[in-house]
């Protein structure tokens, strides 16, 4: 799963291929739309931007925003009054977990720890939280 930090860098790696849909978690943009033609909009105005979807079929990268927009996967803070955290210019995306998994068996033994101690946590009864307080 992952998150990705903008909204026409984004839209442009799911539509040539290089993200799943289905692997995004969220979006954390800087934008600030109110409704569905607004996405749109910006969609159409991004078509006409090199770094973002110029090149690309204006019908698919809108099909792809607002699959996201309907599906609650676009965050806005600005919406809210709040600044979007500044990421570095070439972060896009960051992986929630792995997408895959090391050859490495250093980083496979870390991974199957940490997804076990996950696993632990999320499953321990709420009753006995309060008794290890």
């Amino acid at each position: 799963m992952k998150i990705g930090f903008s909204l026409g860098r984004c839209v442009r790696d799911i539509v040539n291929g290089e993200v799943d849909i289905e692997d995004v978690a969220f979006l954390i943009t800087a934008t600030s739309m109110q409704d569905e033609q607004h996405l749109e909009n910006v969609i159409y105005q991004y078509t006409h931007e090199p770094t973002y979807l110029a090149g690309l079929d204006y019908e698919r990268c809108k099909e792809v925003a607002l699959h996201l927009w309907s599906n609650n996967k676009i965050i806005q803070p600005r919406r809210q009054g709040l600044h979007r955290h500044k990421q570095p210019e070439d972060s896009i995306w960051v992986d929630i977990f792995p997408t895959s998994l090391s050859n490495n068996e250093s980083v496979k033994t870390a991974w199957e720890k940490y997804r076990f101690m996950i696993h632990m946590v999320e499953n321990v009864d709420n009753e006995a939280m309060e008794v290890f307080k």
